[in-house]
């Protein structure tokens, strides 16, 4: 019942769906039932095609993410506790933040090729500036009566960000990384539309060009789900690591 109250909008929309596709209230050859896409789903993924076209877009897409948190979150603390750097890279990201970085992808061909290297240098070009604008901002709103307390009893810098910079700035950061993972599953199913031999992206936008409907509908419920597993994981891990935080905000 937990499940049903809680996706109860979305079975029902996939009800809808079938009842609309069978009733052809559109053409049917465009609009096909949902339990059509469901089985293709099933058996593509029962032959390996589906699992191997999802696991190359999470290879590129997974490598791009993990650099973009290797790089973004040091650098966004680093930003928080020291002007000069803030300084530096601030005008970087203000400038380039408004940028849609999908239009970046002819530059991204000439440097980095046709092959993953591309799609990789975009996932992590396009998913770091959340995670280090989010990990900024929350260094940044840390009280600094805490820090001056940390300092006053005698704490190094680094104590002071492991005790009291880290943990406070913590909830910003995991927003910063789901925007950054969202924003990660979008860019590279969008670059293997464009460029890519392979992966979900390329399922999809090769299946519309040869009118095969029902696989292209299979690829955009399968970059759904993968996109809801993602988050929804996300989610279970930020509730454990920021259980303390969940109980004063819900206080």
């Amino acid at each position: 019942m937990r499940f049903v109250d809680r996706y109860g909008s979305v079975l029902l929309l996939a009800v809808a769906w079938e009842v609309a596709a069978r009733l052809e209230v559109f053409n049917r050859v465009l609009f096909p039932p949902a339990t059509a896409i469901v089985g293709r789903l099933v058996a593509l993924a029962g032959d390996g095609t589906l699992l191997y076209e999802a696991g190359q877009s999470l290879l590129r897409m997974g490598s791009g993410f993990a650099l973009a948190l290797l790089a973004g979150i040091p650098l966004g603390i680093l930003m928080g506790r020291l002007r000069a750097v803030e300084g530096f890279f601030g005008p970087v990201f203000a400038f380039g933040f408004p940028i849609p970085k999908i239009g970046l992808i002819p530059i991204f061909l000439l440097f980095a090729g046709l092959g993953h290297a591309s799609k990789i240098a975009l996932v992590f070009v396009d998913s770091l500036f959340p995670i280090v604008l989010s990990t900024f901002h929350g260094v940044r709103l840390v009280e600094r009566q805490l820090i001056w307390s940390a300092q006053a009893m005698g704490d190094s810098e680094p104590s002071v960000l492991r005790r009291v910079v880290w943990p406070a700035a913590l909830p910003h950061i995991f927003t910063g990384v789901r925007l950054g993972l969202i924003i990660a599953l979008i860019v590279v199913f969008i670059s293997e539309m464009v460029t890519a031999g392979s992966g979900l992206g390329h399922v999809m936008i090769v299946s519309a060009r040869n009118f095969k409907i029902v696989d292209m509908y299979t690829a955009i419920l399968s970059i759904a789900l993968l996109g809801f597993a993602f988050d929804k994981a996300l989610l279970a891990i930020r509730g454990r690591v920021l259980a303390w935080y969940e109980g004063e905000v819900a206080a």
